[in-house]
């Protein structure tokens, strides 16, 4: 019986021993110039970090992480733990989990899903429904919150999935989750106005000397992504041989019809949802130099989600709280997806840390190897080096890296420097491959009741590869009709 017990402990002290390992060789390995050892030992417990996730549903190496970055010199743990938990980022997720907690606790998750599966166009339509689903998802992280569209379309998939009688790591959830995630990451830069998006266009105008045009940002962005949903939706069928059937088989007499009724919890959990959309989409409807804007830009979007909080807790139903705040995160939140998310944060901000050296190497590096391509040769490589370098740095920082180089040489090869920046942009969102590669694989990885991290590369793998081809293919398509 003990030994019985003992074998699983026995196997996480075997994985953390690789983890270590792992992270041991930063140490031994000799730093290429300008890359410190600093630099070195980082890269080298990221891919520990990396394959400490992959391994393990267990939450000891966000730990881990948390004792190894300070170790390699960058920062002090304080520093590191800051970069973190020291965010608004983990603020609104946190409660962003709560609010995803109380729609399911309501019911209104299953009555949005039931919804869904009743619509006279998509019964017996299994594709229309994944159709919906993913551009829906696209659609909501693009106007409303990467986070809130992501969350919101998983438990509708969650629903769906119990619906068809399916349970977690079947193929048609770890598809869509997968498919969710990715969309969410696309949608980082699909409109001018998102977060990725200002401080892209805002790096190219300082670069180029003027303002992107807005309008053809938008209609270089937008068609990208709805036609990677068609891409998806083909390797799904084709590729990833996903099969539909059970989706084909539900009919509105098969579907708990007690979750579409609408009780007096659903009325108030959907109002609450559509104040939640609207606060979130104030910023680009409220002008400039208002008091409602003054406070969005002081507080940001986890002051907005505070504040509906603060609202929401003050309304009560029959005695009772509408808002169960600590049953609520108690159930609702995944504490070891935010512990990995936290770390994941720091991470990000760490690895261009100027202490580490490889923002220079990269730049010595890659700069001379550009400039001898030919044209079209260039094109492609520049692409192929910002999707994997997106994969491992901040999205933003590896547009402001590659914007300076790309903007005076484009025009002397005979391409748009405005729409190849627009090109980096979005090459720069096919950041799914690992945990640190945007906001969308931040939560992606640890969602591991439901995905693994091994079908994430299965799937992963060639969505990234063929969305980035289909993004060569686009931009040369884009330059000849416009030029």
């Amino acid at each position: 019986m003990s030994t019985k017990a003992s074998l699983p402990a026995n196997r996480e002290w075997l994985k953390a021993l690789i983890v270590l390992g792992i992270a041991a060789l930063g140490w031994i390995i000799p730093a290429p110039a300008p890359m410190t050892p600093i630099g070195v030992r980082c890269l080298a417990v990221f891919l520990a970090m990396i394959i400490g996730w992959s391994i393990t549903a267990s939450a000891w190496p966000s730990f881990l992480g948390l004792l190894l970055f300070p170790l390699t010199g960058v920062m002090p743990l304080k520093e590191f733990i800051a970069m973190g938990w020291g965010t608004d980022v983990m603020v609104f997720l946190i409660l962003s989990f709560a609010m995803i907690s109380y729609l399911e606790a309501t019911g209104v998750s299953r009555f949005m899903a039931s919804w869904l599966m009743t619509r006279s166009f998509l019964q017996g339509h299994p594709w229309r429904l994944i159709f919906m689903i993913l551009f829906a998802a696209y659609w909501i992280c693009s106007l409303v919150n990467t986070f809130i569209g992501i969350f919101l379309m998983w438990q509708i998939v969650y629903s769906i999935t119990e619906s068809i009688g399916q349970k977690p790591f079947d193929k048609f959830p770890t598809i869509m989750i997968f498919g969710i995630a990715m969309f969410g990451a696309l949608s980082l830069t699909a409109m001018p106005w998102g977060g990725n998006a200002i401080v892209n266009l805002s790096v190219y105008a300082n670069i180029a000397g003027e303002s992107a045009n807005m309008l053809e940002y938008i209609l270089f962005t937008i068609p990208y992504g709805m036609a990677c949903i068609g891409i998806y939706l083909l390797m799904a069928k084709f590729l990833f041989r996903l099969d539909v059937r059970p989706l084909v088989n539900i009919k509105k007499e098969n579907i708990d019809h007690s979750a579409l009724e609408m009780t007096a919890e659903k009325r108030t959990a959907l109002i609450a949802l559509l104040v939640f959309v609207v606060m979130l989409l104030g910023p680009g409807l409220i002008p400039k130099g208002t008091a409602a804007f003054e406070f969005y830009q002081r507080f940001g979007i986890a002051g907005i989600l505070l504040l509906f909080m603060a609202g929401l807790l003050l309304l009560s139903h029959k005695g009772k709280p509408v808002f169960d705040f600590p049953t609520l995160t108690t159930k609702g939140v995944p504490w070891p997806m935010i512990m990995m998310v936290s770390v994941i944060l720091a991470i990000g901000g760490t690895l261009m840390n100027e202490k580490t050296g490889i923002a220079p190497f990269l730049n010595q590096n890659l700069v001379p190897m550009l400039s001898d391509l030919p044209p079209v040769a260039f094109v492609v490589i520049l692409i192929a080096v910002v999707v994997v370098l997106t994969n491992f740095m901040i999205n933003m920082v590896v547009v402001a890296m590659f914007l300076p180089i790309l903007i005076p040489m484009a025009e002397s090869m005979g391409h748009s420097p405005m729409l190849l920046s627009f090109a980096v942009m979005l090459a720069s969102t096919n950041a799914i491959l690992t945990p640190a590669g945007c906001a969308a694989a931040s939560v992606l990885f640890p969602n591991k009741d439901w995905i693994t991290a091994k079908d994430i590369y299965k799937y992963g793998t060639p969505t990234v590869i063929i969305f980035s081809a289909f993004l060569i293919i686009y931009f040369f398509i884009s330059m000849f009709i416009i030029y």
